[in-house]
């Protein structure tokens, strides 16, 4: 089964995720609310009187962040597609592959 999910993922299911997750995150009205903070904090931020050393490992700090939360959605988004096709391979809907133990 790990080897359908990763055709899958080599078919483009990368594509499908962003398309998809853009599309709700557009509709979320507590995602775009947190949006708004992020750029309002941002905001606050780039007034602070900061020296460029600090502002660098502030900066790369933030950066890692996000990268490492961006790298999460992703995992947890195959991880919902993999429980997904596990569940239609053992209630049958989904012919011709092993349900993994």
């Amino acid at each position: 089964m790990n080897g359908f999910i990763d055709e899958l993922i080599e078919m483009g299911m990368g594509r499908f995720m962003d398309k998809s997750r853009d599309e709700l995150a557009e509709r979320d009205e507590l995602y775009q609310s947190d949006t708004r903070e992020e750029a309002r904090a941002e905001q606050r931020y780039e007034r602070l009187d900061l020296s460029e050393e600090k502002r660098l490992v502030i900066n790369e700090y933030v950066e890692s962040a996000l990268t490492v939360n961006h790298r999460y959605a992703d995992i947890s988004y195959i991880a919902g597609i993999k429980d997904t096709v596990r569940m239609l391979v053992s209630l049958g809907v989904i012919k011709g592959m092993e349900p993994e133990e």
